[in-house]
């Protein structure tokens, strides 16, 4: 061990203080249940600051936005998908992935016996991932880590 000209040890403390805030950091970045501080609460309006247009709504996710698409964009930031609520048309779905977040995401389509998912979308990156889907409601979320928990999750209403 090193020993300060005082004689005193200085490397010790110093690697328990790095180790004590490395700890701290990695438990705020994927804590279950602790909302992420740049996390967009729900009722929050839409980045443009007017709020989705509805066409029918979901009890827990609020409006489904738009006319029903068939290439779709969603953004996936930390921790929401923007729009959180999507309609498309039956038969191939394109998405238009665009991760505007600080970490990967990925994106997940679960319900009536499917379960597509999407490649991860790296930081700043955009992606097109196409799908086939029968009418149906249908769960969309970020399947990394404890995203969807964090509020990384929406609704699909394919018509």
């Amino acid at each position: 061990m090193s020993q300060n000209r005082r004689g005193g040890h200085t490397r010790i403390p110093m690697i328990v203080a790095l180790l004590s805030l490395f700890s701290i950091l990695l438990a705020a970045c994927e804590a279950p249940g602790v909302p992420h501080p740049l996390a967009v609460q729900a009722g929050d309006k839409t980045p443009g600051g007017g709020a989705a247009t509805p066409s029918s709504a979901t009890p827990d996710q609020g409006p489904v936005a738009g006319p029903a698409c068939q290439k779709c964009d969603v953004t996936l930031k930390d921790f929401k998908l923007d729009p959180g609520n999507v309609a498309a048309k039956a038969g191939s779905v394109t998405f238009a992935l665009k991760n505007e977040g600080r970490v990967t995401h990925a994106f997940q389509v679960e319900g009536n016996g499917v379960d597509a998912k999407a490649p991860n979308v790296g930081q700043g990156k955009t992606i097109e991932w196409a799908t086939s889907l029968p009418p149906g409601t249908y769960t969309i979320s970020c399947r990394i880590s404890n995203h969807a928990e964090r509020g990384m999750k929406g609704t699909l209403v394919v018509q």
